[in-house]
């Protein structure tokens, strides 16, 4: 998926472990539209989604990082920023307390 922005530096983005897709390739989308539903493979015990971002198309290209960002309040008229961590869950709320990132 190629994102264009603002300042000419377009974003690709690779989610891995799609079940189904919902657009065609060349298909334009805004934010918020559903782009895919994510699926289980292998041993995995339930569907997950793997996400990276590039600046550039080329098969060798390094990581960039992304911050994403989750609902403040609920009457969804703010948001914060964050970036999330290898190996912890989340939701459209944000972290999601686990075993693993209990504190």
């Amino acid at each position: 998926l190629q994102i264009d922005n603002d300042d000419d530096d377009p974003l690709f983005v690779e989610y891995v472990h799609i079940q189904s897709s919902s657009v065609k390739v060349g298909q334009r989308v805004e934010l918020g539209d559903v782009i895919g539903y994510s699926g289980s493979v292998g041993f995995s015990p339930e569907p997950h989604l793997h996400f990276a971002a590039y600046r550039s198309s080329k098969p060798d290209a390094a990581t960039v990082r992304v911050e994403f960002q989750q609902e403040k309040n609920d009457d969804k008229s703010e948001h914060q920023s964050f970036l999330p961590k290898a190996g912890y869950f989340y939701s459209q709320e944000g972290l999601v307390p686990t075993t693993n990132n209990s504190q």
